[in-house]
């Protein structure tokens, strides 16, 4: 199965939080993971590259007090979680819901938060719940050669030392394919990899860097916009293969740290 989790949460007071709120919202899906499942928990704090699930920032309005955000009791604010893993959904939905149904208080950076709703379909004004299965993906990938993918937290790729905030097509869809192929038993084609290098270019763009900072010292450049790929080769299985993981984004996420708020992204066109 395959999720996104929208999350409402509503202070009970005034809550002031850090700067960025990453590691935090992290903490608290780890956090909740281990009340339905503290296995599963120890598993997912285990060194792994891919990781079956996405962490989104908080989204709402805040205001600013010494250089802290500060959260409204008269505000609603929402979170995204993903699942990439039966696992991992089975434990966070049977959570999730009990904490819905009693109007249950949730932890963030020792601040509570009610939880007063629970998405997992688009709603007007919130477009990022969703359910799916790789086996849907899969069968219902239709062999577009244009792909447009909205990039809605900063994005950004490993290159040796160094981060790349650029949407490089191997870079991008790789990214995809690996985690693909991390979670899902239907294979892909073994020349996928080479094809997106050779045949799928960047048509056009509209991005800026941003700035994901963890700590004063600790930050990734990365960025947030739109870009438009074309696919060039007239392979079909491949065609319908990129587009499929082009779907996917949707819910692994794409670049380096989407366990911490990063690479949060979904298909446009």
């Amino acid at each position: 199965m395959l999720a996104s989790f929208v999350i409402q949460l509503k202070p009970k007071e005034q809550a002031h939080l850090g700067s960025t709120l990453g590691r935090s919202l992290h903490g608290l899906f780890m956090e909740l993971i281990r009340q339905g499942s503290p296995d599963l928990a120890e598993e997912l704090h285990a060194p792994a590259r891919a990781k079956p699930f996405t962490v989104s920032p908080l989204r709402g309005r805040f205001s600013r007090a010494e250089g802290h955000l500060v959260a409204s009791p008269e505000e609603t604010y929402w979170v995204r979680y993903t699942a990439l893993s039966e696992p991992v959904f089975a434990a966070l939905s049977h959570i999730l819901l009990g904490k819905y149904l009693y109007r249950d208080t949730v932890t963030l950076e020792g601040q509570p938060f009610t939880v007063t709703d629970i998405a997992v379909e688009p709603k007007e004004g919130n477009p990022w719940g969703g359910l799916s299965t790789f086996e849907r993906l899969y069968e219902r990938a239709h062999p577009e050669r244009q792909i447009t993918l909205g990039f809605y937290s900063p994005t950004t790729f490993r290159q040796g030392d160094h981060n790349l905030p650029l949407p490089v097509p191997l870079s991008v869809f790789g990214g995809y394919l690996y985690k693909w192929r991390a979670f899902c038993d239907i294979p892909l084609s073994e020349g996928l990899l080479d094809f997106v290098e050779e045949q799928v270019v960047v048509e056009r763009y509209r991005i800026q860097t941003k700035v994901m900072r963890y700590s004063p010292r600790h930050q990734f450049i990365g960025f947030t916009g739109e870009c438009t790929f074309r696919v060039l080769g007239e392979d079909e299985q491949h065609l319908r293969e990129v587009n499929g993981l082009a779907d996917f984004a949707f819910y692994a996420g794409t670049g380096q740290k989407t366990t911490q708020g990063m690479g949060q992204t979904r298909r446009i066109g």
